[in-house]
Order: C-alpha cells, then structure tokens, then sequence
C-alpha cells in the first residue's frame, strides 16, 4: 500500500523535463523541482530536488542524487535518495542510500544498502 501512495504522489507531479525515447544525453543533469522522466538513455551523474522516474526503456550510467526514484529501466550506478522504488521490470546495479526502499517481485538489485543514516555517503 506504501508503495501505491509513493507513486499516487509522483504520478500527480508535473513532468518537468524529458529525456524521450532514443535519445542520447552524454554529461551531469540538475534536475528541477518537479517530476522528471527518462525514457532515453543518460551516461552521467543526475542530481536534483524532484523527482526521477526511469522508464522502461530508460537507463541511467552514473550516479543519481534526488528525493524520490522510480526504476522501471536500467541504472548503473549509485543512488542516493529518500524513497527508491524497483518495479519489477527494473534494474539496479549500484550502492543506495535511502530512506525508503520497495523492491518488486522480479526486480533485479545488485549492490550495498544502507537505510535510514543521513548525511553519509552510499558504499
């Protein structure tokens, strides 16, 4: 139930930036306040206020620092957030250092976690 509020809470968000199917983004994203969505593929760090969601084709190779991640895609790298969501059709390979954590049946998740300490780094 925890996990249907989380995303009640991001879907109802404004979708601020898009990174759209086939697309390439090579380099570091701030990100807004606000919902952002990848559908496309990034190879850099993604650091923000808002909120992240990977969509099913969509793949991130760096590290991610926001307030709240959805992966439906592929992620190769670190995350630091408050509230991390694995659906099933995701993948994480990397640290994460989160608040909250949901891992769905036949998600993939490859690394260290650490819950609930403030102010460290992941790993």
């Amino acid at each position: 139930m925890l996990g249907r509020k989380k995303e009640a809470e991001l879907s109802s968000q404004e979708v601020r930036a898009i990174v759209g199917p086939g697309c390439l983004f090579e380099g570091n994203l701030t990100l807004p306040e606000g919902l952002t969505r990848i559908d496309g593929e990034v190879i850099g760090n993604i650091k923000g206020n808002g909120g992240l969601i990977i969509g099913e084709k969509g793949s991130v190779r760096g590290d991610i620092d926001v307030e709240n991640v959805v992966v439906y895609g592929k992620v190769h790298g670190n995350i630091r957030a408050r509230s991390l969501e694995i659906r099933a059709s995701g993948r994480v390979d990397g640290d994460v250092q989160v608040q909250e954590l949901v891992v769905e049946k036949g998600a993939i998740y490859n690394g260290k976690c650490s819950m609930g300490v403030e102010g460290s780094e992941a790993g």
